[in-house]
């Protein structure tokens, strides 16, 4: 599978999905989160995508949430695919989510979009997040409630999507808080077989 590369400067609009996996309905029943019937989804600005390398857990607040993200090319179709962190201040979002307020200072700030590298889309993709060694995060596009197409339709009926967009696809189940030192190592894998991994050490 050849790898792709696509500049950052290009303005980044982060579509995200946070509701479309069945991993993503275990996501709500852990934090006790009603399951919608359709998908829901936020923003993310351009400015908050950062490369894997050094996570900020601000001691602890910040929780880990692995998805697959896809790249939108003509047609609103996926074209390719990369591991993505979508960082969540979780005090934060509780605290906003009590008040019945946008998430935006929880799910936006500063480096709170991890990216990796692109690869050609392939609809068999599997993906896993490990911390310190131990496998706490794994998901499928197999799994999904919607399929990434569906997930482009139901978004494109309301929001101006541009070829260049990307969607955060949803996290599945074991989401949790990230501390101090703590590494983490990100996977791709197509049909069991191993892609590649990305790494990423918390401060």
């Amino acid at each position: 599978m050849s790898e792709v590369k696509f500049s950052k400067e290009h303005e980044w609009v982060t579509i995200k999905d946070d509701v479309a996996t069945i991993g993503i309905t275990k996501h709500a029943t852990e934090l006790g989160n009603p399951i919608p019937s359709e998908p829901v989804f936020f923003l993310k600005p351009s400015s908050s995508v950062v490369d894997f390398g050094i996570i900020d857990s601000c001691d602890g607040d910040v929780h880990h949430e692995i998805e697959l993200v896809l790249k939108i090319g003509p047609d609103n179709e996926p074209t390719h695919m990369a591991l993505g962190l979508d960082l969540t201040k979780r005090s934060i979002q509780d605290h906003l989510k009590e008040k019945s307020l946008p998430w935006a200072e929880a799910k936006a700030f500063t480096g709170s979009a991890v990216l990796g590298d692109w690869v050609e889309y392939n609809p068999k993709a599997e993906y896993s997040l490990e911390v310190n060694g131990n496998e706490v995060q794994r998901g499928s596009l197999a799994e999904m409630s919607w399929t990434p197409k569906q997930l482009i339709a139901k978004l494109a009926n309301w929001a101006p999507i541009r070829e260049g967009d990307i969607l955060f696809t949803g996290t599945p189940s074991g989401v949790g808080p990230l501390s101090k030192n703590d590494e983490l190592t990100a996977s791709l894998y197509i049909e069991g077989e191993h892609i590649f991994s990305h790494q990423a050490k918390c401060v």
